[in-house]
């Protein structure tokens, strides 16, 4: 590699309420700053940032060049904090996220033989229903208070977990203790939160886990859980281990993302009436308007961190082995030269070829899921709401600091 003396990190603020409420203008200057940067980050000090939708798609799709293991790329301060992690989040190290080929192709292959058995359409109605249960409950709940109800609280969260129970199949008995167990990882605003939280909960949760595959191992019930058991791929099956990690991976995935996605969807919705009001018109537009909102929210600001497997020149810096790079996802959502007035809702946005779900081998398993629970809540919410407005002043709707992730804290409203 061709020596180049690598620039100053740049002081870059991705964690104040100013950002969280308004991120376009930091990320505008991130990509004039340009397509990969050097940034001082929380934790993790100085990295590398792909910020243009062209280097954001180049780094996730290189997965030769960009590893996800930083012991193989010889980055050994992280690799040795995976290794100090607790005995019981161990499993969770496993999980195909953070596997490089051929591990994560095995992984991959035998979820997506999982995920074929249930197609979303199909579960379409019974979507429906979970919603129109969770909104019920909502409405009781603002009955309780005086009409002024956390959306947050009681839709955005219990609706996603519902779905997520639904689909791993887990008894409807034991449901309401494994959704409080599932709420720790979402109510946590920092870093030090969330591990506070994974070591409160995580070992009930895994003792429950693997109890509930050992009960459907003998008698298997509909879902997810079950069809990860049974799949298999040129003779191998998931370890123990390996399920437990897909269990907590769908729970993150399937259930925070989605909570966070609906949240600002609703407030982004909220901000801008017009389009609500087309919407509330027209709700053909449905998944349109929920490609929309999560290329303009991208509740992922982030991905995981991929690092250099060797020396290396990245769109003209010098990339280091080890080195950690982070794709920029709000970034590449927002870049002008793939999407036309980038800072602007539109419901009606064409070929929206947005990132929020990543891309590449490692591009998000229930991204259609996603979506259609997004259009589902979206729909059924204001359908039954159609007047729902805001129960406290815009300004001081506070924000999750957690770097990485944009998410409201709490989304106080009137349901009229």
């Amino acid at each position: 590699m061709t020596s180049t003396q690598e620039p100053p990190a740049q002081a870059i603020d991705i964690c104040s309420q100013a950002f969280k409420q308004n991120p376009f203008p930091t990320l505008a200057r991130m990509r004039e700053l340009g397509p990969v940067i050097r940034v001082r980050f929380p934790l993790f000090g100085k990295v590398w940032i792909a910020t243009t939708y062209e280097a954001v798609n180049d780094l996730l799709r290189d997965h030769q060049q960009f590893v996800q293991s930083p012991t193989a790329a010889g980055n050994r301060w992280v690799g040795t904090l995976v290794r100090w992690l607790p005995r019981t989040l161990k499993p969770l190290a496993t999980n195909m996220l953070l596997r490089d080929p051929p591990d994560h192709r095995r992984l991959r292959s035998l979820v997506d033989q999982a995920f074929q058995r249930q197609s979303v359409e199909a579960l379409r109605p019974r979507l429906e229903t979970l919603a129109d249960e969770a909104l019920d409950r909502l409405s009781d709940e603002a009955a309780r208070s005086g009409g002024t109800v956390d959306l947050l609280a009681h839709f955005s969260r219990p609706f996603p977990l519902a779905v997520i129970c639904e689909m791993l199949g887990l008894p409807p008995e034991d449901r309401p203790q494994f959704t409080r167990w599932a709420s720790r990882f979402s109510t946590s605003s920092s870093f030090a939160g969330i591990i506070w939280g994974l070591l409160i909960g995580v070992r009930q949760m895994m003792q429950y886990v693997r109890a509930e595959f050992h009960r459907q191992s003998r008698e298997p019930r509909a879902g997810l859980l079950a069809a990860l058991i049974e799949a298999e791929e040129a003779g191998e099956r998931l370890s123990e281990d390996e399920l437990v990690a897909m269990v907590f991976l769908l729970l993150a995935a399937g259930h925070e993302t989605t909570l966070h996605q609906i949240t600002l969807s609703v407030l982004a919705l909220l901000d801008h009436p017009a389009q609500l009001d087309e919407l509330k018109a027209d709700w053909r537009l449905a998944d349109s308007a929920a490609q929309e909102l999560l290329r303009f929210i991208s509740f992922a600001q982030l991905t995981k961190p991929r690092y250099a497997a060797a020396d290396t020149i990245f769109y003209g810096q010098p990339i280091r082995r080890g080195q950690m790079l982070f794709a920029c996802l709000a970034a590449a959502n927002s870049d002008p030269s793939v999407f036309e007035h980038p800072e602007r809702l539109d419901i009606h946005r064409p070929a929206n070829r947005h990132v929020a779900f990543g891309a590449g081998i490692h591009v998000c398993l229930g991204a259609k899921l996603a979506r259609v629970e997004t259009a589902i809540a979206l729909q059924h919410l204001f359908t039954r709401f159609p007047n729902l407005q805001l129960a406290a002043p815009r300004s001081q709707l506070r924000f999750s600091t957690r770097p990485g992730t944009r998410a409201l804290l709490a989304l106080p409203v009137k349901l009229k």
